[in-house]
């Protein structure tokens, strides 16, 4: 394993993507997968880096993002994405959203036609920062089975809610995939080695495996019936309702010479539309401190709020340095030299 230093790690994967597209793009994708890593989510974060360049240069991702406005109201939006930056479009799309619920109390913004976003609590977190309760949600491949099911018609279909709670303290925040596990993490496994537990994925054959290279072949498991429930609900937000592929009719992001076509939908909720927010923060603060200061369980040292444990590892990382995995890192180095881009030069940290 290395450590690299945060900023000089956004700093590389930027350049690397402004080779190919707008510099304001590079930036945005860059600083979302390297907050990816910083939270702990590896399998959203860097290691992404090849492989969006990979589908880019096969046509299969537009080297500018054309954003255009389908349909609009005073508390909603549809943007078509054409077939550009997951990252960028959501960026402008929940920014939409948190502008008109500061003026009417909420909104909800969807984005078709799009790529993979990252990390879905990125979004909400934004809202978080503006006094807002964030939403956020987005489809993905058809490669999860539905509960009972051996047949995919749905993605792992993230889901996230970030709450503010006062000024200049961390959201709370949920960030949760709707499977067992995120494919990215399997696609991570196969990448640097090792097996995979049992209960992530089944086999073409619908046989449970720990071999990440037939779970890849074969499909994911949900979260139970009800992370199979969420994944739908998730599935009919994001997609069925902005006009995006949905389900099994999604292309596979590794294997598919196909554009994904992704849907994302988006929330805003101004608290003030339901109280003060100084009010709001002061039954926050409560109800944080029932659930933080309630006695543990035996085995369990304390008891968290959602997205706390995330943000103690990003606090460390930006102190100690991102962890990455040797092969990541040096397949970081590879793409940064394909497109004239040296790691040494951007990154002087490494431990």
């Amino acid at each position: 394993m290395v450590k690299v230093d945060s900023k000089e790690l956004r700093k590389f994967c930027t350049e690397v993507f402004a080779q190919s597209i707008p510099y304001e793009e590079a930036d945005v994708v860059s600083d979302n997968l390297v907050e990816a890593d910083l939270l702990g989510f590896h399998s959203h974060g860097v290691c992404k880096v090849a492989d969006y360049l990979k589908r880019m240069e096969d046509g299969l991702i537009e080297r500018k993002t054309d954003l255009t406005l389908d349909k609009e109201t005073l508390t909603t939006a549809v943007y078509n994405a054409n077939n550009g930056w997951g990252q960028y479009a959501s960026v402008k799309a929940m920014n939409t959203a948190i502008n008109k619920a500061l003026k009417s109390g909420s909104s909800f913004v969807g984005v078709r036609d799009s790529n993979h976003f990252g990390i879905t609590s990125y979004y909400t977190k934004m809202a978080a920062e503006k006094g807002c309760i964030g939403i956020a949600t987005t489809n993905a491949s058809g490669l999860m089975v539905p509960f009972g099911s051996k047949e995919p018609s749905l993605g792992t279909n993230p889901i996230s809610f970030a709450v503010p709670v006062g000024e200049g303290k961390t959201p709370v925040v949920l960030d949760m995939s709707t499977g067992n596990t995120a494919r990215g993490k399997i696609t991570l496994a196969n990448k640097i080695g090792g097996e995979i537990p049992d209960d992530w994925a089944i086999t073409k054959d619908g046989e449970r495996t720990t071999d990440p290279a037939k779970a890849l072949e074969g499909y994911l498991l949900p979260m139970g019936p009800k992370g199979s429930g969420l994944a739908i609900i998730v599935d009919i937000l994001s997609s069925v309702l902005t006009g995006a592929l949905f389900g099994s009719n999604v292309p596979r992001m590794y294997e598919d010479p196909e554009p994904q076509r992704l849907g994302h939908f988006f929330g805003a909720i101004d608290i003030t539309s339901f109280m003060p927010l100084e009010d709001f923060y002061k039954r926050m603060e409560e109800r944080v401190e029932q659930t933080v200061n309630s006695e543990p369980m035996e085995g369990f040292e304390r008891v968290y709020m959602p997205g706390e444990l995330e943000e103690e590892k990003k606090r460390k990382q930006l102190k100690e340095g991102v962890q990455l995995s040797n092969e990541i890192y040096e397949e970081l180095k590879r793409t940064g030299h394909q497109y004239g881009v040296e790691i040494d030069e951007f990154i002087k940290m490494k431990v």
